[in-house]
């Protein structure tokens, strides 16, 4: 297996409240199979042989489908490759002796933890605002792992394509029609309050590991219609 020497910056930072900076690491022994969670892996090896800290950052299932991990790689979350979690973003597209840049997902709704570490109880509050087990079963229904990159990558950090995603799968779960209209207007209120607007680039889309559709951002604008202008005699709810 042929190995190439990558200097990586890697964001560090105590704590919430203290200032961060990138550190600079060597890994002389880098490959194309290698993951970008696996090269933070072998500098944390190096660092706690050394006695020092190792790099704080969120992990989980390591198979791209439990939305737990995620930073950002040379400015894009989750990494260069298109719809992959940074658990399955390999090194493949580098060469011996180039830099990378790891730092937090970021998002002024996701606050570092430490380090590679963010907070995304943003993402919680608007499951909650939705009744948060049917809402997660909603999400799972569209494919949305949470993983929160939709928001980091927007400009204006919209969780609208994660939003989106749950209002689209949310009306079969509802047992009426008024209760359609409670959870999705909740679901909405509770956006706007942790997320910005769209920014309608569609940025989202080119990172989210679940591949979900554009035309998922068009139901929180449609939901927010419906509950505006009801039908007279009320709606039934259906999957559309």
């Amino acid at each position: 297996m042929s190995t190439f020497s990558l200097t990586v910056d890697v964001w560090r930072q105590p704590s919430p409240e203290e200032p961060g900076d990138f550190t600079a690491y060597d890994v002389p022994d880098a490959s194309p199979e290698m993951t970008v969670l696996e090269l933070l892996d072998r500098i944390n090896a190096r660092l706690e042989a050394a006695g020092e800290d190792p790099v704080v950052f969120d992990d989980g299932c390591r198979e791209g489908v439990c939305g737990k991990c995620g930073v950002t790689v040379d400015g894009v979350a989750h990494g260069p490759e298109r719809n992959a979690a940074s658990c399955m973003q390999h090194l493949g597209a580098y060469r011996d002796g180039d830099r990378v840049r790891i730092e937090p997902l970021r998002a002024s709704s996701f606050p570092v933890k430490r380090d590679l570490s963010v907070d995304k109880k943003a993402l919680r509050l608007v499951a909650k605002a939705g009744k948060f087990p049917v809402a997660m079963k909603a999400l799972a229904n569209g494919g949305c792992i949470s993983c929160g990159a939709c928001v980091a990558s927007c400009p204006n950090g919209s969780g609208q394509l994660f939003v989106g995603t749950m209002l689209k799968e949310l009306p079969p779960l509802a047992t009426d029609d008024a209760e359609r209209r409670e959870r999705s207007a909740k679901v909405i209120d509770a956006a706007e309050q942790e997320f910005g607007p769209c920014s309608l680039l569609g940025d989202c889309v080119e990172v989210c590991p679940a591949g979900l559709p554009i035309e998922n951002l068009s139901a929180v604008a449609r939901e927010n219609l419906r509950n505006r202008f009801p039908r007279r005699g009320g709606d039934t709810p259906h999957p559309g």
